[in-house]
């Protein structure tokens, strides 16, 4: 490989740094499950921790964006289970699985990662209301993100981190 050069140019590329990011595994019964985050962009920082007889393995965290079309019940994320998954082992899902960023497998990882998403609730409270109430709570909102900790990345940077500029 030829030398390379990666600097900042503090600018989102729609055409380039949004992605769709898998994490594939399966259930201890051979079930599989396949987690997608739909125009997902790595929103926090470049850190990478150095230190003696350590390697360098940053977390990447991927956000799933909502396109701004859809309707606003409709979250840029699915969870997809092998049909046929029964009660037992099919419900037991394995840590072991692979990240891929739009269809390419991103290479060794450690200490996995995790799918977490956050919602935001608001109570609609009313006078004498001695806690939350069943029919008047809303959704007002969700984020989904995809976490992977990166044991090889350095090929990788453009396609982990938005606003980077490969020469």
């Amino acid at each position: 490989m030829a030398a390379v050069t990666l600097t900042g140019n503090g600018k989102i590329d729609t055409a380039v740094d949004f992605h769709t990011v898998k994490w594939t595994g399966a259930t201890k019964g051979g079930k599989s499950c396949e987690i997608t985050l739909t125009n997902a962009i790595n929103l926090g920082d470049i850190e990478w921790t150095f230190a003696e007889k350590n390697d360098t393995v940053p977390a990447v965290t991927f956000t799933a964006c909502y396109t701004g079309t859809e309707a606003s019940t409709v979250e840029p994320w699915e969870v997809k289970l092998e049909d046929g998954l029964t009660a037992g082992t099919d419900e037991i899902l394995l840590g072991a699985g692979v990240f891929s960023i739009d269809g390419n497998a991103v290479a060794l990882t450690r200490g996995g990662g995790s799918f977490k998403t956050t919602r935001e609730y608001r109570r609609i409270n009313a006078d004498g209301d001695r806690g939350a109430v069943k029919d008047r709570i809303v959704c007002e909102g969700s984020e989904a993100t995809l976490t992977m900790n990166v044991l090889q990345f350095l090929t990788k940077v453009a396609s982990l981190y938005p606003c980077i500029t490969t020469t």
